[in-house]
């Protein structure tokens, strides 16, 4: 998607052109004079067209896709060439060729721009001629409101109904509970005014099997004078709702008639009878306020039922938590049973067992285990189940399947806003299954260019506000509330949305995860990946290591931390530079050369806490009290390669303590004691080595600092790679 790639570009001009002061190495060669108007309409123009694209957002239709691909493409062009020369700016005089690349850039915007209000022109014209779906108005392929794109319809379609309207031949498998919970709101609740009533989830999770379920059931069929039912849809066309309303309560209705006149036939049907409607599938409070008026509250105990996958449309449309239901993820039993029905044969005591480790696989979301068994039902023999159990752990098979999911999850990231598409896009540097915290991940979010400030709300309110959005889309899972309940402190992905996430962004060259950082193969044709080219929110652009003065932007810096990385020790060194550094943490990362070693000028003056955990490949470690002369703790955590401790540095009578883990050689202990020894040799009777108890640590998850330093923001190594 192109809000990525524009977000980007937007903030690194941002960063090297438009602050109050820019870098001394820009003023000094003179980027900025004499082309202010040049880069101010860089950065307006791209402003401006990601807004257009959010405008009645159409994310079906290929020519949008198509010009988000030139847009995306185009932002890549010109911030790297941005980065080339900023990086290049001691050995480069004249900068014709970066100016030029700007001003090509604004031609092909402006381009684009026209394009994209041809097309949507096209679009709107085609929708009030009524063109269905799948057909054509020049290079515009319409995609009108009839279409369903309600994830749970689908995925009873492929289990057998052959009408989303027909009877469903799919029996609800386990969610009885649930089932009882919505069933007393709408029959049993002692309110005899309309009430409106929501069934929320991710998609997937079967809202719209629990909604059917409901509305065929016979005590609430018997309750009710009269039902109708209608799916809404990401793209609520007005017309066609009141058109499947009056049509599944059996009226006949001329295509001719206006929607004024269906309103008011609407209303007169259900005037004076206690009704029950569905709205299956609605994305927007927009769709509600399209027919709300054709619903009138009789007093007689009346019920509307909605189904969506935003908390936030419940929560305004709907009249209070009373009358509200959030869907749970299946148990391990329902999953079972879920699986079970839909193999539809006897499973032998070996096929059963392969059976459950599969749906264990699903983690309780009713998609994934119906997709699962919708496999399985094709195969007969033994032999065929334990091949494709195997395969299921390779990645073609176990993409296959995925994808078979993302069609259907993708609908919910289409519906995003651009600048919500981009935060949640960059969830996908995360390991499946990880729990984040979000005071990280506001970091990295404004860091990384993907929040805007506003006049009335900072960079955080703003991440934290995308969080919240993100969580009433059902597309993160709340893992722990903040102490206060009403905040999310840590939240995660289901696995399903998270290979999603990380299709997409591999689909659109965005982002290379290492999850192996053992290994150091680093591919350039991705946007971002994890590694040393550090971006801070507030203090300046990606830094590279050997033509500028990399860290004067980073001048301030008191603490960092770098995690899953692969670098050389010389960059570490680097950040001797940052003069007020005073905590270094490195984390889960491999160093490509074996040895540390520092020279004599590159000194940590100011650092007081190191900590060192798990850093594959570190087997020799030279230094003195010189390179680390205020060094007053030094961690060492799985260091299983680590032979020695630089006893010179003993002579660094501030220091207290030495504190490793069990995993740490026999060899790395006894220097520590033998550093020990020097310092109450010297004096310093109040150094201490700290055994350390082992503790698990999830993939990349945060290391907190212990009572005896104060906890900070931490900032991460995850930044932009000029792909040259």
């Amino acid at each position: 998607m192109a809000c990525v790639a524009v977000n980007s570009l937007v903030r690194t001009v941002e960063l090297e052109f438009l602050q109050p002061q820019p870098r001394p190495i820009v003023q000094q060669k003179g980027l900025i004079p004499g082309n202010e108007d040049l880069i101010q309409s860089l950065h307006h123009k791209l402003g401006f067209l990601i807004e257009l694209f959010d405008e009645n957002r159409m994310d079906g239709i290929q020519a949008i896709k198509d010009l988000e691909t030139k847009l995306r493409d185009v932002a890549f062009r010109v911030e790297n060439e941005i980065e080339f020369q900023i990086v290049h700016l001691h050995e480069i005089e004249e900068h014709k060729e970066l100016l030029a690349g700007i001003a090509e850039a604004i031609r092909d915007i402006d381009a684009i721009h026209k394009e994209l209000s041809k097309v949507k022109m096209e679009y709107a014209a085609a929708a009030l001629q009524g063109i269905g779906i799948g057909r054509k108005t020049t290079n515009t392929v319409v995609a009108a409101s009839t279409t369903s794109s309600c994830s749970d319809v689908m995925m009873m379609a492929r289990v057998g109904d052959s009408s989303h309207h027909q009877q469903s031949s799919s029996i609800m498998v386990g969610k009885d509970n649930e089932f009882q919970i919505v069933k007393k709101m709408l029959i049993e609740h002692s309110t005899r005014q309309r009430e409106i009533v929501s069934i929320k989830g991710m998609g997937g999770i079967g809202k719209t099997t629990l909604a059917r379920r409901l509305y065929e059931d016979p005590s609430v069929v018997s309750h009710f004078d009269n039902r109708a039912w209608v799916v809404a849809s990401q793209y609520h066309n007005k017309l066609q709702m009141l058109t499947d309303l009056l049509k599944s309560m059996g009226c006949v209705v001329d295509s001719s008639t206006e929607e004024d006149q269906l309103a008011q036939q609407l209303y007169q049907k259900l005037m004076q009878q206690r009704y029950f409607v569905v709205i299956d599938d609605i994305w927007s409070v927009e769709a509600w306020g399209s027919v709300k008026a054709c619903f009138p509250d009789n007093g007689n105990d009346s019920r509307v039922l909605l189904t969506t996958r935003s908390a936030k449309v419940a929560t305004i449309i709907g009249s209070n938590n009373d009358f509200s239901h959030q869907m749970q993820l299946l148990e391990e039993g329902e999953s079972w049973n879920l699986f079970h029905e839909k193999i539809s044969k006897c499973l032998s005591s070996e096929s059963d067992m392969i059976g459950r480790q599969i749906v264990k696989k699903c983690k309780g979301l009713p998609l994934a285990i119906v997709v699962v068994a919708g496999l399985f039902s094709k195969l007969h023999t033994l032999d065929e189940w334990k091949n494709v159990a195997e395969a299921l752990n390779s990645s073609a098979t176990t993409t296959t399947i995925r994808e078979e999911c993302s069609m259907i999850l993708s609908s919910s990231y289409n519906h995003l806003p651009h600048s919500l598409k981009a935060c949640f896009l960059y969830l996908s540097i995360f390991p499946e299954d990880y729990e984040i915290h979000v005071r990280e991940i506001v970091k990295l979010w404004i860091a990384e260019g993907l929040v805007k400030a506003s006049k009335d709300m900072s960079f955080d309110a703003v991440a934290r506000r995308h969080i919240q959005e993100l969580k009433d889309r059902n597309l993160i899972l709340v893992s722990q509330p903040s102490s206060c309940g009403r905040k999310v402190k840590t939240f995660r992905m289901h696995d399903l949305l998270h290979s999603f996430c990380v299709s997409e962004a591999k689909k659109e060259n965005l982002l290379h995860v290492v999850y192996d950082y053992w290994t150091n193969s680093l591919q350039k044709d991705y946007r971002w990946l994890q590694s040393l080219h550090l971006r801070c929110p507030e203090i300046g652009p990606p830094f590279v290591i050997p033509n500028i003065d990399p860290l004067d932007c980073l001048k301030n810096l008191m603490r960092l931390r770098f995690t899953y990385l692969v670098f050389e020790w010389k960059a570490i060194n680097i950040l001797g530079k940052l003069s007020k550094l005073k905590v270094l943490r490195l984390s889960c990362c491999k160093c490509i050369d074996e040895k540390w070693e520092l020279l004599e000028e590159e000194n940590f003056d100011q650092l007081i806490y190191l900590e060192i955990d798990s850093i594959y490949g570190l087997k020799q470690w030279e230094a003195s009290d010189c390179h680390f002369p205020n060094l007053e703790r030094l961690v060492l955590k799985r260091c299983t390669e680590l032979v020695t401790i630089p006893t010179k540095i003993a002579d660094n009578l501030n220091l207290k303590s030495i504190e490793l883990d069990n995993y740490c050689l026999p060899f790395a202990m006894d220097s520590a004691k033998e550093i020990q020894k020097e310092q109450h040799e010297y004096g310093n009777e109040n150094m201490v080595i700290i055994p350390l108890e082992h503790t698990t640590q999830q993939g990349g998850s945060s290391l907190t600092l212990s009572s005896h330093v104060r906890s900070a923001p931490i900032i991460r190594n995850v930044g932009q790679v000029p792909r040259r």
